[in-house]
């Protein structure tokens, strides 16, 4: 199961890399965002945590798709042909990497006893546990992506906002 959310996400990403219109982007955003609070709510069973990600990536994403909308409004959306072939081998050897190089074990500990904390602090404890690192990682890929996106989407020498000439 989390092979399937993780190889559609990285497939996310890629698609995202390509696309050139704002629109674009902001919709490749909000489905990484679907995908990865499905991940955590299913892999971790805490549904606030995953719906509390959803409602604050999906409020920043209503606040950047006004902003975009108004700076393309009239630009066409082309259309992108990707080669799925090189995109599914790099996603499928990058996966296997990631599950391998977990799998061996041989830098977690597994010795922290959450029975005797609160449940509060067993809730945020299991986030950095070793059955939640790859998504904890997954995590921080994407926000490197998305900074360094974002970054990209706002060259400093086009400007963020199109002259009123």
């Amino acid at each position: 199961m989390y092979f399937m959310f993780s190889f559609f996400s990285y497939i996310l990403i890629i698609m995202f890399f390509y696309s050139w219109h704002p629109l674009f982007m902001s919709m490749m955003i909000t489905l990484q965002t679907i995908m990865i609070g499905l991940t955590i709510y299913i892999f971790n069973g805490i549904s606030w945590f995953s719906y509390l990600l959803f409602m604050i990536f999906l409020s920043g994403m209503m606040v950047v798709l006004t902003y975009v909308s108004s700076l393309a409004s009239n630009s066409m959306m082309k259309y992108f042909i990707l080669d799925f072939v090189p995109i599914m081998i790099f996603t499928m050897l990058f996966t296997f990497f990631i599950y391998f190089y977990f799998k061996l074990n041989y830098f977690y500990d597994n010795s922290i006893n959450f029975s005797n904390l609160p449940i509060m602090i067993s809730f945020i404890g299991k986030v950095y546990s070793n059955d939640m690192s790859l998504f904890t990682i997954l995590l921080i890929y994407y926000l490197l992506l998305l900074l360094i996106l974002v970054v990209k989407n706002s060259f400093f020498t086009k400007g963020p906002l199109r002259s009123n000439e």
